[in-house]
């Protein structure tokens, strides 16, 4: 028998269909951004309400294959120090290659540039990496793979290292403004 009360809070989510994997990424330079607000007050709390960018900045879109790409967080933790942080981590999977995504991955690895990464997701969720410190370009691997039906793909893997805080949830019109 489900059970579909939480007893902590936590909603239990039954027949709630939850699917995985990015379906966009919104990318912009951490120097760009000059305030984000959160909001504090519950049950809204960690949700992003405004972001503010420099004039002219806006960040770059990038949409994906289904299936391609994916983002995670870890706790990093050290019971000595007693200190914690997360570990946030996003993999973009790009198909085929063209001299367009070639040009568009050596701007962002340029000069280990801080960059702020928005993600939706297949629940149409939101959800912003590097808030804190910027997240960094950290792997780019490429392959022609050794079969016609394997297909070309570059992973570009952007790592933001002990951020103070977990994912924020972006609300959906603030992640439309973060392109204007």
């Amino acid at each position: 028998m489900a059970y579909c009360n939480p007893i902590t809070g936590i909603p239990a989510g039954c027949d709630d269909n939850n699917l995985g994997a990015i379906k966009r990424a919104l990318i912009g330079s951490f120097e760009d951004v000059s305030a984000i607000t959160v909001n504090t007050v519950a049950p809204n709390i960690g949700k992003v309400t405004a972001v503010t960018k420099g004039v002219g900045k806006k960040f770059e879109e990038f949409v994906f294959k289904k299936d391609t790409s994916s983002f995670s967080e870890e706790a990093v933790i050290d019971l000595v120090a007693d200190t914690h942080g997360w570990k946030q981590t996003v993999e973009l999977g790009f198909r085929r290659f063209d001299l367009v995504k070639r040009n568009a991955i050596m701007l962002l690895a340029e000069s280990r540039r801080d960059l702020i990464i928005v993600v939706e997701d297949f629940n149409r969720d939101y959800w912003m990496i590097g808030s804190d410190q910027g997240a960094r370009l950290s792997a780019d691997s490429s392959t022609s793979n050794n079969t016609r039906a394997g297909g070309q793909i570059t992973t570009l893997t952007f790592t933001a290292d002990y951020e103070r805080y977990k994912f924020y949830k972006v609300d959906p019109t603030v992640a439309q403004g973060l392109l204007t």
